[in-house]
C-alpha cells in the first residue's frame, strides 16, 4: 500500500512543473501510408524521451496544403502540394522542449511543424448544427441589424447579367 502511495506521489512531482503542449505537424507526402505510421510512431518516442505524457492524438492523414510547400533535402528543392497532416497533445517539462525542437528540426520526414502551448481540455469545437437551431445566415434579415432594417434581397442573376451587359455597350 505505500509502495502505491510512493508511485502516486512520485506520479504527482513528474507532473509538477509540467505543461501541456500540442505538436502539429506535416509530413513529406513521398512516404507511404504504412510508413507514415511508421514515422507518426518515431515522433511519439521523441516526445517520450523527454519525459512526456500522452493526452490525444491524431495520426497523420493525406491531405491537400492550401498552398505548395518547398522542401530541401540533399540540395535537391522539392515541392508539396499535399502532405500527411497529423497533431499529438502531450504533457512535459518546460525544460526539455528545446531539446524536442531541436529533434523535431531534424527530423527527415517534416515538411513543417508547429509547436504550442495549450490547455489540457478539449479544445475541439462542435461545428454539427444543432437540431431546431436556424443559421442566422438562412434568415432574411440578420440578427444583428437594427429594427425595421429591410431585409437582403434575393440575387436575380439574370438581372445582374442584364445590367453588365448594358454596362459594356455604354
Amino acid at each position: 500500500m505505500s509502495k502505491e502511495k510512493k508511485t502516486e506521489s512520485q506520479e504527482a512531482e513528474a507532473h509538477e512543473g509540467s505543461r501541456i503542449y500540442e505538436l502539429g505537424f506535416h509530413l513529406v507526402p513521398t512516404i507511404s501510408e504504412a510508413d507514415a505510421a511508421v514515422q507518426f510512431s518515431h515522433l511519439k518516442s521523441l516526445i517520450e524521451k523527454k519525459d512526456g505524457a500522452f493526452i490525444s492524438e491524431d495520426a497523420p492523414k493525406l491531405v491537400a496544403l492550401a498552398y505548395e510547400l518547398t522542401k530541401t533535402s540533399k540540395a535537391v528543392k522539392h515541392h508539396y502540394n499535399n502532405a500527411y497532416f497529423g497533431w499529438i497533445k502531450f504533457e512535459v517539462n518546460p525544460d526539455n522542449v528545446a531539446a524536442l525542437e531541436k529533434e523535431l528540426k531534424l527530423f527527415e520526414p517534416m515538411l513543417r511543424y508547429i509547436l504550442i502551448g495549450t490547455v489540457r481540455e478539449s479544445t475541439l469545437a462542435d461545428i454539427t448544427p444543432k437540431e431546431g437551431k436556424r443559421n442566422p445566415k438562412d434568415s432574411p434579415e440578420s440578427p444583428d441589424a437594427p429594427a425595421g432594417t429591410p431585409a437582403t434581397p434575393a440575387i436575380d442573376e439574370v438581372q445582374i447579367d442584364k445590367s453588365i451587359d448594358q454596362l459594356v455597350q455604354a
